[in-house]
């Protein structure tokens, strides 16, 4: 039997979908299914669930119709989800079901109903009919009327002489299901086996093969064993007797072929049907002839004819009905009594014609609502599905039908299907002038002799309901004491309808606000509690009350009910949790706390005591305090001896010793790493490894390997290794986490020979521990390959020594030539500009030289932009010539360094000396330039960092430009200024010392230096020095803008002058070293008028006037 459906669901939709059409759908089942096995589902194979909403789909309802619907019983249906199952085990052949019948359908009828949400009720929505093909399967093996049957023949029969048998009936039907082949045992004896198929049956024909003699064997046996085509394949067998006779040589003969006669249905018992007849040319007991139906007459032949063995009459016995039985076939066989007795077969058929015995068959489903109709329902309202069958056929079938009350209307419930009908309301109910309603219909069908029949059922015409029930007192107030019983009445609930019957019954329900705490009787009132109350959790409760009756639609009212629950001892305390987990560190001192169990009473005066459980050993290990329930050690534990303890513990009520709650407690004993390392390799014992010289690198010597005996599962026991001493050159590298011990590197000819290693081996706990042992390792030459690979390695080194040589080389040569390019590149640039500058510098030197009363300015810019820098490279020498006056304005800037010069001769004797000058200043390769192209921070009125100067300090000098004039030309190589006394002064270097972004004043020429010397000596050592000895940042315009202030220095004629010194305060002052100059220490002009000066000099112009002509005429310079 196949465990589980085979279904093949053809949703045949007829006509197209709509309310008013009946829809059929067809479904293969096959039998023997266990119950509750899926058929089908209404709804999505008919595509109703598709084609209606979801909120539409929810308000169906699906029912089989019970009345006329015979195979209902065989199935079950869902009411919301449609789906159709089967009710029992389904035996396709059983006599209520398809006996015998090729084709098993079932019809199940089945009413769609819809629900109007609005008045609660249900209306016939679509009607359904589902064809369930029952499938026929391999259930029933084949089996023969008889087991055992026994045939005589005459010894006389000739060769291929047949011997005929009845053949088997398989219940099953189809072609697979049913008898396939018959097989006769033993093959290959005397007789042979041939089929002979007649009307769905088949007989067997024992033919002989081979000569018979009596004398020689009289009696044989064979097994005849028929085979269905199912899967499994069933067999049934029949043992064949046959003895060997003498001869009878005739068989009986019917008259006719074959017998097909035609009969009404319902006809008298024991009415003649057939008269048989045949003759037998044989005399005697040969030719005498009996009649009989052959063993393959079905049950149903046997229950309805019989015949007459002697006459051939064939006779009904029982009711031969045209809708039960339209046609009989079957074969009766004429036997003689000769030995061995002779037979023949011949066809019998038996038409049944129709007659009107069948009246209408009229079945009435209600609605879902019953027949109780209430007088407010409107018209139109589905009351009722008929059905409408009559088992006749042609006019004898059909049928019209007729209701006999006007208050309801019986419609077609599709204009195409004449036997499928509606019932609704077709006028408004009175129930005060008719409360019942007992509907007939009537329905009778064409045919001549009309049968009739009628159906009723009654409708009860329910009262309006009109009014609501009323509680006596609102709100209702009761109360309880907590740890109730369950079922305990807390109070009574009393509510009143006025209206009458159903209408004012009234019944008594819970808000749901109520929860699952209390319950009402629905018919009492009673409020009865459902769990005993806590008061300490709630200690009243609010809820609301609904009365309602019974009517159409019922009525109800609602009150609050106030249940105030009283105190009582009852609580008992808890464990927080049922299981607690301690840990405490081994070796720890008694007494260490180790856990604290947590307990809660929810009393309003909670009270509890903690102890260890009975029969406990825990004692032993562990304290309990009783009243906190802190549980402390008693003795020191070792982890390696026991990891954990577990036990019980209580906590009871002292007040009431039954109260008491229990919890399992585990103590786990964490590893303490109380254990050292042990090193199982190397050991004293064996410690010595030997290694060939030039093992390659990588490669692993040994192993150390150790073990911890603390805890696997702690962390710390996870072993590190590690070589402490006796690595010489690094040889070997140890893997820190195995203890692999490989070499390092290449080995050198200084290897050979022992190492001596020292490895310590640490675990990981908190206080980590470690073991250390020696490993003796002997690196062996072998076949003197030492020497020969020392020198390949100094080979190698030398070779490397000179790639990296000539790399450096290569790399330092292009760098140098690209270095020089660039110089050049420069050169000739600033060359190009030197030109065009000097030549307008020669034109004011002329003009400067004739004019006399001059002094020499060299200025520069030392604050020009980034973007302008380029540009303010061509440095200007500015010469102007003036009277003996002081041209100098100090009222504007405290800071201008400035300088006063006396007359010089007329133009026409220092012209040469001029010329001279300039073509100084055009030399390209002039030693004393190194302040050229300045861009640092030179002082222009807006000040400057140290880091500025310090940065820019080496890399801002051009030693090319001409128009800087260095002042080694004038000092030398000495650390110090000298004036041309030869005297030394550290102005300079105060003068950078203190921060001034001033430039150094150089010493002037021969007679200028003796005077500034002497006027030092009198104000003592260098720091004595005036203020205006020192650089100043300064910023001033072009020097003839300047106009003279009371304040300004004063040239004077009488020889030297002391200086004023009054509005100098005396600061520490020093002079650069020669080597030291930068382009701070040097003022000239530049392009735009603004210029830099260190120092203030008051100069009595008679006295410089030789040392000026000197400058002109011995080819010195003046930087100031």
């Amino acid at each position: 039997m196949v465990s589980m459906a085979t279904l093949i669901p053809l949703a045949v939709l007829l006509p197209a979908l709509c309310p008013a059409q009946e829809i059929v759908l067809s479904y293969k089942l096959k039998e023997e299914q266990s119950a509750n096995t899926y058929v089908g589902n209404v709804a999505r194979d008919s595509y109703l669930y598709g084609n209606v909403t979801e909120s539409v789909f929810q308000r169906l309802k699906f029912n089989f119709f019970s009345q006329g619907n015979p195979s209902s019983r065989l199935f079950a249906i869902d009411e919301k989800s449609s789906t159709i199952r089967t009710a029992q085990v389904i035996d396709r052949e059983s006599p209520d079901v398809c006996e015998g019948k090729p084709e098993c359908i079932l019809n199940l009828d089945i009413g769609v109903y819809i629900r109007d949400v609005s008045k609660n009720r249900y209306d016939l929505y679509k009607l359904m009919q589902a064809k369930v093909d029952l499938v026929d399967i391999n259930d029933n093996k084949p089996e023969f009327p008889q087991g055992s049957v026994s045939l005589s023949l005459p010894e006389s029969v000739p060769v291929n002489h047949m011997l005929l048998a009845s053949g088997a009936i398989d219940k099953d039907t189809g072609a697979n299901n049913s008898i396939k082949s018959y097989e006769i045992i033993p093959a290959n004896g005397m007789f042979d086996l041939k089929v002979q198929h007649n009307f769905g049956t088949s007989d067997l024909g024992i033919v002989v093969k081979h000569s018979l003699d009596r004398e020689t064997k009289d009696f044989f046996q064979v097994t005849i064993v028929a085979k269905d085509g199912g899967y499994p394949q069933r067999t049934g067998s029949v043992l064949i007797n046959i003895t060997v006779t003498d001869v009878n040589d005739n068989s009986p003969a019917f008259i006719e072929s074959s017998y097909n006669v035609t009969v009404i249905e319902n006809g008298t018992l024991n009415a003649t049907i057939l008269q048989l007849s045949a003759v037998d040319q044989d005399k005697g007991e040969n030719g005498e002839i009996s009649y009989h139906l052959s063993s393959r007459a079905s049950d149903k032949v046997r229950k309805a004819l019989a015949i007459d063995p002697t006459s051939g009459k064939v006779y009904t016995i029982g009711d031969i009905d045209y809708e039960e039985n339209k046609q009989f076939q079957f074969m009766v066989e004429a036997r003689d009594k000769g030995s061995p007795s002779r037979s023949s077969l011949v066809p019998v058929v038996i038409n049944v014609i129709d007659k009107n015995d069948n009246k209408p068959e009229i079945n009435i489903n209600l609605s879902p609502e019953g027949s109780d109709i209430s007088e407010g329902a409107e018209t139109g309202r589905f009351i009722a599905h008929v059905s409408v069958t009559d088992r006749d056929d042609g006019k004898n079938g059909d049928f019209t039908c007729d209701m006999n009350d006007a208050h309801f209307s019986l419609d077609k419930f599709n204009a195409n299907v004449n036997n499928v009908y509606k019932i609704t309301l077709k006028e408004k109910l009175d129930h005060e002038s008719s409360p019942t309603h007992n509907v007939t219909i009537t329905c009778k069908d064409k045919g001549d002799n009309p049968q009739t029949n009628s159906t009723s059922f009654l409708v009860r015409v329910l009262d309006e309901n009109d009014n609501a029930p009323r509680f006596n007192n609102v709100p209702i107030i009761g109360q309880i004491v907590e740890n109730n019983k369950l079922g305990m009445e807390i109070l009574q609930i009393t509510a009143k309808d006025w209206d009458s019957k159903e209408n004012g019954r009234v019944t008594y329900s819970l808000d749901s606000d109520a929860g699952s705490l209390f319950t009402i009787n629905p018919e009492t009132g009673s409020l009865l509690a459902t769990a005993p109350y806590d008061r300490e959790t709630v200690s009243k409760y609010e809820f609301g009350v609904i009365a309602t009756d019974h009517g159409s639609p019922p009525k109800s009212s609602t009150a609050k009910v106030l249940i105030r629950i009283l105190d009582q001892n009852d609580k008992p305390p808890r464990f927080t949790v049922p299981v607690f987990r301690g840990y405490i560190l081994e070796n720890q001192p008694i007494r260490t706390p180790v856990l604290n169990l947590t307990a809660t009473d929810e009393d309003e005066k909670p009270s509890m005591k903690f102890a260890f459980g009975p029969n406990s050993e825990v004692n032993k290990w562990f304290a309990i305090d009783e009243n906190t329930g802190r549980i402390t050690s008693k003795r020191s534990f070792d982890r390696e001896t026991q990891k954990k303890y577990n036990f019980t513990v209580i906590v009871q009520d002292p007040m009431i010793t039954s109260f008491h709650d229990t919890a399992n407690v585990t103590i786990h004993v964490r590893d303490d790493n109380d254990n050292i390392p042990i090193i199982t390799y190397p050991t004293k014992s064996n410690k010595t490894v030997r290694i060939p010289y030039g093992t390659k690198v990588g490669t692993i010597v040994t192993k150390v390997t150790a073990k911890d005996t603390d805890d696997i599962d702690i962390q710390f026991i996870r072993l590190t290794f590690s070589i402490i001493s006796g690595n010489k050159g690094s040889l070997f590298n140890i893997n820190r986490m195995n203890g692999e011990l490989a070499v390092s590197r290449v080995m050198k000819s200084s290897d050979l020979g022992f190492h001596g290693l020292k490895v310590a081996v640490h675990d990981r706990g908190t206080n980590s521990k470690s073991a250390t042992a020696t490993l003796d390792i002997f690196v062996v030459d072998v076949n003197g390959t030492a020497r020969s690979e020392g020198h390949s390695e100094v080979l190698e080194k030398n070779m490397m020594i000179v790639i990296i040589l000539i790399a450096v080389t290569v790399i330092l040569a292009i760098a140098i030539f690209a270095t020089i390019c660039m110089i050049r590149r420069i050169d000739r640039e600033r060359q190009q500009r030197r030109s065009a500058m000097i030549k307008t510098d020669e034109d004011k030197t002329l003009t400067a030289i004739s004019n006399r009363d001059s002094f020499l300015v060299i200025a520069k810019d030392s604050n020009e932009n980034d973007d302008t820098k380029l540009k303010r490279n061509k440095k200007e020498v500015s010469f102007t010539f003036e009277d003996d006056r002081d041209i100098h304005n100090m009222s504007n800037s405290s800071g201008h360094a400035s300088m006063s010069t006396f007359g010089v001769p007329a133009p026409t004797e220092h012209s040469q000396s001029a010329r001279h000058l300039m073509e100084i200043l055009k030399k390209p390769d002039d030693i004393m330039s190194e302040t050229s192209g300045e861009t640092g921070t030179s002082d222009s009125g807006r000040g400057g960092s140290d880091e500025d100067i310090n940065s820019n300090r080496s890399a801002t000098h051009d030693i090319d430009d001409p128009r800087i004039l260095h002042p080694a030309h004038f000092i030398g190589a000495d650390r110090f200024a000298r004036f041309n006394d030869g005297r030394t002064s550290e102005l300079s270097r105060s003068s950078h010392r203190n921060g001034s972004r001033g430039h150094v004043v150089s010493p002037m020429p021969s007679g200028t230096g003796k005077r500034i010397r002497e006027e030092s000596l009198k104000y003592g050592r260098s720091h004595d020095l005036p203020q205006s000895y020192t650089a100043s940042p300064c910023h001033f315009e072009h020097f003839p803008s300047h106009n003279k202030t009371k304040d300004s220095h004063k040239l004077q004629n009488d020889g030297y002058h002391r200086m004023d010194l009054s509005s100098f305060p005396p600061r520490q002052t020093d002079f650069y070293s020669s080597g030291s100059w930068r382009a701070d220490s040097m003022s000239y002009r530049d392009d735009d008028d603004r210029t830099t000066t260190s120092g203030s000099y008051t100069i009595n112009p008679d006295e410089l006037r030789h040392d000026i002509d000197e400058v002109f005429y011995t080819e010195q310079d003046i930087v100031v």
